[in-house]
């Protein structure tokens, strides 16, 4: 009886111990597969996000021509990366009309891609961006004038990116672009409630206008600087391009009043203030903001005292950029601190009672010496790339 037990025992072990087996070499099989499975997906990203040559840039340009497929725009999207793969793509009889039927389609998400196919095409030349502006830019005119919300981010955004692409140095393509009605659809979408499609917009209108500087009084009503102002407020990561809009506005004395009036000052400190606690500054909406002030100061009379105003909040904004690492910005905020004096210094009803009273001397002297001593050195001249032609 002992023994029968013992060896049913054993048989129950060895049935559990084969159950294991079988388990653990299915499981293995298992991972083996899925471990394939996710090789194999891994091998096929990184084929997408491989670079098209351009003689594929080319068959994917004539299927494109043929079918209106998200996928062949993808790969062209990545493969408009240099002067070389642009012109090619646009001398491929047919190219460029492909794109854009897939930008006037119906299919949202074939409008997007070829809307962010098109911001690529368009760092070509002013020759090809005029070509593309004559196909193109009465639809994306339309896209960004579209009262549908739903399309604020899907379309609206690239649209108006890809404007400000075209619009970079070249005349012939902004003049073109003003007759499309492109100059109120920009200055209407600074209303929008999307951050990124206010930045795109503020980008837009600053290409526009660093190219069509007559226009910037008529563009800058007192209702467009004021969006682009709480567009400071609004936008995140893209402050940097408000920022740029607003300088290329300041550049204009009539402006400058207009942006006065309109909360600049207060605008700019606080957004100052904000960034230079950041852990990392950001140095170009820091530097635009900077070169605001600095223009409407210098501009309009009665400013500064509105800066003064601002005394505890100046006098931190001065001192963390008079100590900043980046050289530039340490000049420009002198050249600020220098107009801000100046132009009260120049009123004797308020002028010397409010430096007086304020004390900036003792407040401000330290940054200012270091932020002078900063810009001399000792180390001796470069001369190694300097060559003697006998």
């Amino acid at each position: 009886m002992e023994s029968m037990d013992i060896t049913n025992k054993e048989s129950i072990l060895g049935i559990r111990q084969r159950a294991r087996d079988v388990d653990h070499a299915s499981r293995t099989k298992r991972r083996s597969l899925a471990r394939d499975a996710r090789r194999v997906d891994l091998d096929d990203i990184v084929k997408k996000l491989q670079v098209p040559s351009r003689e594929e840039l080319l068959v994917l340009a004539e299927q494109l021509k043929k079918q209106k497929d998200l996928g062949t725009l993808q790969r062209l999207r990545l493969g408009l990366v240099s002067d070389e793969s642009i012109s090619a793509f646009l001398d491929w009889n047919g190219a460029l009309y492909a794109v854009v039927g897939c930008l006037t389609g119906q299919d949202a998400s074939l409008q997007r891609e070829a809307a962010c196919t098109l911001i690529n095409l368009a760092l070509g030349s002013e020759k090809q961006c005029l070509d593309i502006c004559q196909k193109a830019g009465v639809y994306l005119v339309m896209h960004i004038s579209n009262n549908n919300p739903q399309l604020q981010v899907c379309i609206k955004d690239p649209c108006a990116w890809c404007i400000g692409n075209l619009c970079g140095t070249h005349k012939s393509v902004c003049q073109l672009l003003q007759r499309q009605g492109a100059e109120d659809a920009l200055v209407k979408l600074l209303e929008s409630y999307v951050p990124h499609v206010t930045q795109s917009a503020a980008y837009a209108l600053m290409q526009y206008l660093t190219t069509m500087p007559e226009r910037i009084e008529v563009i800058a009503t007192p209702s467009m600087v004021t969006r682009l102002i709480e567009g400071l407020g609004k936008v995140d990561e893209g402050i940097a391009d408000v920022g740029w809009c607003l300088f290329t506005l300041s550049t204009r004395k009539e402006v400058c009043c207009v942006l006065i009036d309109n909360g600049i000052i207060q605008a700019a400190f606080n957004t100052l203030e904000k960034l230079t606690n950041q852990q990392s500054l950001n140095v170009s909406a820091t530097t635009s903001l900077v070169r605001v002030v600095l223009n409407c100061v210098g501009a309009v009379p009665g400013a500064s005292v509105e800066v003064y105003h601002r005394s505890e909040q100046l006098v931190s904004v001065i001192k963390a950029l008079l100590y900043s690492p980046q050289p530039h910005l340490r000049t420009e905020t002198l050249h600020m601190l220098s107009n801000v004096i100046n132009a009260v210094s120049g009123d004797t009803n308020t002028g010397q009672p409010i430096v007086n009273d304020l004390n900036l001397k003792s407040s401000l002297e330290n940054a200012v010496r270091s932020a002078l001593a900063a810009r001399f050195t000792q180390d001796p001249p470069n001369t190694s790339s300097f060559q003697c032609n006998a």
